[in-house]
């Protein structure tokens, strides 16, 4: 508690300076006038010469030392065919995201006498690696990284250290993000860590690019301004989708020579639902994990999902192995929407590498709220994010600990903006509407408790039937209810450590 009061008070103070600069005007003789004439007090000199890279600086001081011998800290870590994953660099190359992880690699190095490396494999070999360490009781590795739905059965499963016992990582700290990690509490047990020290995380958040030159063509509204005003939703949406949509060569069937109102995978389902507040397991008054019980808004959301993206008579969606003739583009749906085919474009931030060659200005936006009533925007992180957990074969946890929150900590500064920055480095993305919106999302960002719990059959059912365009959900959904239920109950069970 003492670091994050620490923080808050120098955030206040740097909050302090900003509103003082603001509220100051210019006299006619060039002079400078506040709002009074009283002389500046204590609190206020302070502020003036505090910056961020002071508030750094003191949270940076704060993070335990140690001196470790040497030791080899060794981590399993997951390839990915879209997101940066890597968690060392070899040396300096002039790009910004290898030169920020060589350089905080270096830095917790150094302050605590260890050797950092990785073993990156494919996620499937984490799996099959971690289990074979853990059933021998080997040690090889401090922690490991993998896509959260493939990490969690391990914490299921007893393999996983509850992070609360670390002493060393306060996960109060803003280099963890406290948000997310909320979602995944359980009771006095966390097992899971994520922050600023690995950027798949980020990667993994979903959004809703946009081609600014036809929203131009067709004398549409800013979506920019939309998202600002909380106008921007699925009814709106789907209004400029249809209205863009063209036949280009005029035969009749729209396929991948024709202009759509969007480009996706079925994926994008779960990522509406999310944003529309609405969720297959919560937590009760308690805080354990439940089955949602479906009401008319949960069915109403599910309705208006397919009416907008799966039903057969909207043809301005152009959806992955649906929509004929898309082969002829490089990574098919992504390029639908790269060469200019596609007004929006739904897929996670990771996927924005894949727009780099883009010739037409494009911007990015959060997923639509269900309606102008709900009062916040909501953004899905995907099953496939990166967690971090610490095996229970680790040999000394609380050194694990001390690297952990050192290389989080050291993250913070350099590799936040880097990642930033290279996000927003493309030919036609620079403006700083798409970093506030980046902001917006990565703000906003939430799990949903079937992926971190591995009770998936509830969203199954949701996305197939939706992709299916079955607008009626009820009676498919209230089949699974029971064993969706007893399997939630087992692996609540086993987290809360309940005989």
């Amino acid at each position: 508690m003492m670091k994050k009061r620490m923080f808050m008070l120098l955030l206040s103070a740097l909050m302090l300076v900003q509103f003082t600069a603001c509220s100051e005007t210019t006299t006619d003789d060039g002079t400078a006038s506040g709002d009074t004439a009283a002389a500046p007090s204590v609190e206020e000199e302070t502020a003036a010469e505090t910056t961020e890279e002071d508030i750094l600086n003191a949270l940076l001081a704060e993070v335990p030392g140690g001196d470790y011998g040497g030791h080899a800290f060794t981590m399993l870590n997951n390839e990915s065919n879209f997101a940066y994953t890597l968690m060392t660099a070899e040396e300096l190359t002039g790009e910004g995201i290898n030169d920020a992880i060589y350089n905080r690699n270096v830095a917790v190095a150094e302050k605590l006498n260890i050797k950092i490396s990785e073993n990156m494999v494919a996620y499937s070999q984490v799996t099959t690696d971690m289990n074979n360490c853990i059933a021998a009781g080997d040690d090889a590795y401090d922690c490991f990284w993998n896509e959260s739905k493939f990490v969690a059965p391990f914490a299921i499963n007893g393999n996983l250290l509850n992070v609360n016992d670390i002493t060393a990582i306060n996960l109060e700290n803003p280099w963890w993000n406290g948000k997310a990690l909320s979602d995944v509490q359980f009771g006095d047990y966390q097992y899971f860590l994520v922050g600023d020290l690995h950027l798949m995380f980020k990667e993994s958040y979903w959004m809703c690019g946009f081609n600014k030159n036809i929203i131009d063509e067709n004398s549409l509204g800013d979506p920019y301004e939309l998202v600002r005003e909380g106008k921007w939703t699925l009814d709106q949406m789907k209004t400029y989708m249809s209205t863009v949509a063209v036949d280009l060569d005029g035969n009749g069937v729209m396929d991948g020579n024709d202009r759509f109102g969007v480009t996706c995978y079925t994926g994008c389902t779960a990522a509406f639902a999310l944003a529309a507040d609405e969720t297959f397991i919560e937590r009760g008054d308690d805080g354990v994990p439940v089955l949602v019980t479906p009401d008319d808004r949960f069915y109403a959301v599910y309705e208006k999902i397919v009416d907008t993206m799966y039903d057969p008579a909207n043809t301005f969606v152009c959806i992955s192995g649906k929509t004929q003739n898309i082969a002829q583009y490089k990574d098919e749906w992504h390029g639908v929407f790269s060469s200019g085919h596609a007004l929006f474009y739904l897929e996670p931030i990771g996927s924005l590498k894949k727009l780099r060659d883009m010739d037409a200005e494009f911007g990015i936006i959060p997923f639509p709220k269900y309606d102008e009533a709900q009062e916040d925007y909501t953004t899905y992180i995907a099953g496939y994010a990166a967690f971090c957990g610490v095996p229970i074969t680790a040999s000394d946890m609380q050194r694990t600990g001390v690297i952990l929150e050192n290389l989080c900590a050291y993250s913070y500064g350099e590799l936040r903006q880097a990642y930033v920055d290279t996000t927003l480095n493309f030919k036609y993305i620079r403006d700083q509407e798409s970093a506030e919106m980046l902001n917006l999302i990565l703000d906003s960002g939430r799990f949903s408790l079937t992926d971190i719990l591995a009770v998936t059959i509830p969203v199954d059912t949701y996305t197939s039937n939706a992709s299916a365009a079955k607008m009626e959900l009820a009676s498919a959904y209230a089949k699974i209810v029971k064993p969706a239920e007893k399997l939630l109950d087992k692996n609540v069970k086993k987290l809360l450590k309940i005989e």
